[in-house]
């Protein structure tokens, strides 16, 4: 890319878009990058909406939808009794299947993240592999 299209670049991003440092615990980084990388979004998109998400829930609103962004959202496919069960547990705890399946997927990324720290594979349970 040559410098004048920089200079372009970088002065349309200068007034699009606002900047905000995010600073993770080392390897976490990875962790969120795959996380978006399998719902199909880049990290700022993935960003961005958690961002949004939580300050919905929080009651503040969503900014993005004032500012007419449009978000993605993914299909998964359950069998059916995962299903039923992920809809009594949103039940039992007063949250739509929505809320009670980001909440699922949040903890368990947690959970995952302190297995991996711990040397302990998430989803085999046995000690992961030393790479060479």
């Amino acid at each position: 890319m040559g410098r004048t299209s920089s200079i372009v670049k970088d002065r349309y991003n200068a007034k699009a878009y606002d900047e905000i440092k995010v600073r993770v615990d080392k390897g976490h980084k990875v962790e969120i990058q795959a996380h978006a990388a399998a719902l199909g979004e880049s990290l700022n998109g993935f960003i961005g909406r958690a961002i949004d998400e939580a300050m919905e829930r929080d009651g503040s609103g969503n900014p993005a939808k004032a500012h007419g962004v449009v978000q993605d959202s993914v299909g998964v496919s359950l069998v059916p009794d995962t299903l039923e069960t992920a809809q009594k547990a949103a039940e039992a705890t007063g949250e739509t299947l929505e809320q009670f399946m980001e909440r699922a997927v949040v903890t368990q990324t947690e959970r995952d993240h302190n297995s991996l720290r711990l040397g302990i594979n998430p989803a085999a349970g046995g000690k992961l592999e030393k790479e060479a």
